[in-house]
């Protein structure tokens, strides 16, 4: 579990908003820095400009985040989480720029994402459908980045860019298709390039163990070796993100029956274990852990990009919007686990399985698998934290319906529906609640 011994929700918020206001805070500076960041040249072109096609669907964008979902569903074995957070970061960031030069008074991120490159630009004097240059930026970057696809699954992605491809031809040109597609296919390929040079790794050779009492060991029942500790090297979206790391762990290690420390850990204990956890928890934990694997469990970060497709969806979104959203929550999935992942090893605090089988039960077992990383601070939230900020800094008060799993077979459907910031607060206290079982 993580963030076991804050009890309060609202000092979990308190954290989360500690831990990832550089994420938010980057991408407001963004919003503030657009219009100073278009060259003069760039903005007499797009006044002269007729079509740049304002009220274009974000249609074509859904169909593609929903398909890939599907397709990795059944996947074997399944993505690492790390791994396709960092590579939907870029797909989002590459559908932007994709879109961008039609969007008024818009521009690229590159003057403010740290060393991102200068992107394509598109020939101003010329039609574009931008809704075309997306469906090509999107069949190449996730052929370039989605992990495990084989050739038959790439064959799928090209025949969903073509079928896309002949809708759109309905409402304009080939010539202005073509186009479109080269500018989409450009930024994927710069996307891509750009993302080779960014040291990504989660390995952990920086990694040396310690010898506290306190301290992070590996995990029953396999004890993997760490993972992780080499993340916090890979370079960020956020110059912020750098070296920013979590608060200080609020409860101080102790193994006095009447400490916090010991408290929490007791509490863990009796929310049950492999063996004796209720059926709400479990069902709970299966939920925010995504278990169950191929064709039942979610891969990672598909559950929350599932979040991100409903809000938008339900407010209607445009192409414009919907591919902002996608980028500055994008920012989120890369920035925050790296931001996580060195306070992790920053702190290095054990699991709960490990202070419970030495101070409490020695034959106690977690129901899910522990994973091979210290525990403070939150995974979890280090995923969905700066994506729900994102959201609410968008939306608002909106409420929200995750329904990741209406598919699947798990015990309850539509777990929250809840307004934004408390949905927030349901994966916060949910998750932990789970994970004390963890």
């Amino acid at each position: 579990m993580k963030l076991y011994f804050i009890r309060s929700t609202a000092i979990a918020n308190i954290l989360l908003a500690v831990l990832f206001f550089g994420v938010l805070n980057g991408c407001k500076k963004a919003d503030q820095l657009a219009d100073a960041a278009v060259t003069e040249a760039d903005a007499q072109a797009k006044r002269n400009n007729k079509h740049n096609h304002q009220g274009e669907s974000a249609d074509v964008v859904y169909q593609w985040y929903n398909y890939m979902a599907e397709l990795q569903r059944p996947m074997a074995p399944q993505p690492s989480p790390l791994v396709q957070s960092r590579n939907f970061a870029y797909i989002g960031v590459g559908l932007f720029e994709a879109v961008q030069p039609g969007i008024k008074g818009g521009s690229s991120f590159s003057p403010k994402l740290y060393q991102m490159p200068a992107m394509p630009k598109p020939d101003h004097s010329k039609d574009y459908l931008w809704s075309a240059s997306a469906n090509a930026a999107l069949a190449s970057l996730f052929k370039l980045f989605s992990a495990g696809l084989g050739p038959v699954d790439k064959a799928s992605i090209d025949a969903r860019e073509a079928t896309v491809r002949n809708q759109l031809l309905t409402g304009s040109s080939e010539a202005v298709v073509q186009r479109s597609e080269a500018f989409g296919r450009a930024v994927a390929a710069a996307i891509y390039n750009w993302s080779a040079t960014d040291n990504f790794s989660i390995a952990s050779t920086s990694y040396s163990p310690v010898n506290e009492p306190w301290a992070w060991v590996p995990t029953p029942p396999n004890s993997p070796a760490p993972v992780g500790a080499d993340l916090q090297y890979s370079r960020p979206f956020l110059k912020y993100s750098l070296t920013a790391l979590a608060p200080p762990i609020p409860v101080p290690y102790s193994e006095n029956k009447n400490s916090a420390f010991y408290k929490a850990n007791k509490e863990v204990y009796m929310l049950g274990g492999a063996t004796t956890v209720s059926a709400g928890n479990k069902a709970t934990a299966y939920w925010w852990g995504d278990f169950g694997g191929p064709g039942v469990g979610v891969p990672a970060p598909y559950h929350v990009l599932s979040v991100i497709t409903n809000v938008l969806e339900s407010q209607h979104a445009g192409l414009w919007k919907a591919a902002e959203v996608y980028a500055k929550t994008g920012i989120g999935l890369k920035d925050g686990p790296i931001i996580t992942f060195r306070s992790k090893y920053h702190y290095n605090l054990l699991r709960p399985i490990t202070y419970i089988q030495k101070f409490i039960d020695p034959a106690w077992q977690s129901l899910l698998v522990s994973p091979p990383y210290p525990d403070y601070t939150s995974g979890i939230m280090g995923l969905f934290g700066p994506v729900v900020a994102v959201l609410i800094n968008e939306f608002g008060d909106i409420p929200v319906t995750d329904d990741t799993y209406t598919w699947s077979s798990l015990p309850f459907k539509n777990l929250c529906r809840h307004p934004l910031p408390v949905y927030a607060g349901c994966f916060d206290s949910d998750w932990n609640k789970a994970w004390r079982c963890h």
